[in-house]
C-alpha cells in the first residue's frame, strides 16, 4: 500500500506540475478592442434581441448569423480582431419561422446554414443551404421533413468534406412528438436525411435541440439541452438506430454550445455556458481522451459587467486557427457567443502529447490507488 501511495503521489505531483504549467486559456488580445470580447457597442451586427444565433469558423474567418428572422445575414469577420470584412450572398434564403439560424463549415471550406421550423410538415420543410465559398450564391443542399410535427433547426453541426460531409440537427422538446429525443443526419450532397431514433430514454426529448456536435467521427454525436445537470449525451448511430453511449458530467447545467477537436494529439471538447447567473458566458475546455468521462482542463470568461438574458439559450462556439509552438505546445484560437452578449475570443494552449499523456497517467494512478484502498 505504501508503494502504491508513493507511486500515486509522485506521478500525480509530476503530472499536476507539468499540466498546470502548460495548459492555459487567455483572451485573444487583438480581438474586440484588446480584451478578447466584441460587444454590441463595438459592432452593430451584434444585438440583444435574440437574432444572433449562429457562429462558425472556417477559411480563416468567423461567420456570424445576424439580421432578423425574415431577413437574415451572415457576416464575415476577421478572426484576428473581429472586424467585418464582408458578408455572404443571401439570395433565395427565405421561409421558415426563421430563415436561417445555426451555421457550420465543412472541412473543404463550404459553409452550411439551416432554417428553423417550429412544426415540420409537408409544406413547412427544413432547409440546409450551402455556400461553396464566400463569394458563391447559396444553393439548397437539402429540403425535407425528417420528423413530421417536430421543431427542428435550433442547432446544427458539420463534419467532413465533399461527398463525405454530414450535417446534424437536433429536435426540440415541444411539440411533443414521438422521436423528438433524437436528431436528423443530413447528407447535403445527396440531399437526403436519416432520422436517428433511440429505443428508450435517455436521451430525453429535446436533448439535442440547443447543443449538438460531432465527436471523433461522423457516427458520434453529442447533445445538450442544458436544462438540468448531467444531461449531456454521448451517442453513436448506425443507419437510423441511435445508441446512448454515456451521459456526461460537465461543470454546469447550461453548457449548451459545444465543439469537439483534436489539438496537439489531444481530443478536446469546448463548451459555453448560456444559462443565467454569474458564470454565464464561461467557456470550458475538457479532455476527451476517455469520451465517457470528460476532464476539465481550463475555463475562462472575457465578458465583464452585467449579462443580458439569453432567453432562447442559443449561441455558438468554434475552434479557430491552431499553431505549433517551439516548446512543443499548440495554441488554438477559440470563439464563443452567448446570444445577446457579444463574442468572446481566447487562446488555448495545449501541451505536447507526452505531457498530455502524463495527465491521463496521473488520473489513472489515482483511480488505481482508490481501488487498491477498497
Amino acid at each position: 500500500m505504501k508503494k502504491q501511495l508513493a507511486l500515486f503521489c509522485g506521478v500525480s505531483l509530476l503530472a499536476s506540475n507539468s499540466i498546470q504549467a502548460q495548459f492555459s486559456i487567455s483572451p485573444l488580445s487583438s480581438f474586440g478592442g484588446g480584451d478578447g470580447w466584441l460587444t454590441s457597442v463595438e459592432y452593430s451586427a451584434l444585438v440583444t434581441s435574440g437574432d444572433n444565433r449562429g457562429l462558425a469558423y472556417g477559411n480563416g474567418h468567423l461567420y456570424l448569423q445576424a439580421g432578423t428572422a425574415a431577413a437574415p445575414t451572415v457576416r464575415v469577420l476577421d478572426a484576428a480582431n473581429g472586424s467585418e470584412v464582408g458578408s455572404l450572398n443571401m439570395t433565395g434564403v427565405t421561409g421558415g419561422a426563421r430563415a436561417l439560424t445555426a451555421i457550420g463549415v465543412g472541412g473543404d471550406g463550404a459553409i452550411y446554414g439551416g432554417n428553423l421550423q417550429t412544426a415540420l410538415s409537408g409544406t413547412s420543410l427544413y432547409k440546409v443551404y450551402r455556400w461553396a465559398s464566400e463569394i458563391s450564391a447559396p444553393t439548397v443542399a437539402y429540403t425535407g421533413n425528417p420528423l413530421n410535427g417536430a421543431r427542428l433547426g435550433d442547432s446544427l453541426a458539420v463534419i467532413g468534406s465533399g461527398a463525405n460531409t454530414r450535417v446534424a440537427a437536433g429536435f426540440a422538446t415541444t411539440p411533443a412528438i414521438a422521436g423528438n429525443n433524437g436528431y436528423a443526419i443530413i447528407d447535403p450532397t445527396a440531399g437526403t436525411h436519416t432520422q436517428v431514433v433511440f429505443g428508450g430514454t435517455p436521451p430525453a426529448a429535446g436533448d439535442f435541440r440547443l447543443g449538438i456536435a460531432f465527436g471523433a467521427d461522423s457516427s458520434t454525436v453529442l447533445g445538450d439541452q442544458g436544462n438540468v445537470a448531467n444531461d449531456t449525451r454521448l451517442t453513436s448511430y448506425s443507419g437510423g438506430t441511435g445508441t446512448l453511449v454515456a451521459t456526461l458530467s460537465l461543470s454546469a447545467a447550461a453548457e449548451r454550445m459545444m465543439q469537439y477537436n483534436v489539438i496537439n494529439g489531444l481530443p478536446v471538447l469546448a463548451t459555453i455556458e448560456t444559462g443565467g447567473g454569474a458564470t454565464t458566458g464561461t467557456v470550458r475546455v475538457y479532455d476527451m481522451s476517455n469520451p465517457n468521462t470528460p476532464v476539465l482542463l481550463v475555463s475562462g470568461k472575457n465578458q465583464t459587467g452585467a449579462v443580458t438574458a439569453n432567453l432562447n439559450g442559443t449561441g455558438g462556439i468554434a475552434w479557430g486557427n491552431v499553431t505549433g509552438n517551439l516548446d512543443g505546445t499548440a495554441s488554438a484560437n477559440l470563439y464563443a457567443m452567448n446570444s445577446n452578449n457579444g463574442i468572446e475570443a481566447f487562446v488555448v494552449v495545449i501541451p505536447e502529447p507526452g505531457i498530455a499523456s502524463l495527465t491521463l497517467l496521473g488520473l489513472g494512478t489515482l483511480a488505481f490507488w482508490r481501488r487498491a484502498r477498497k
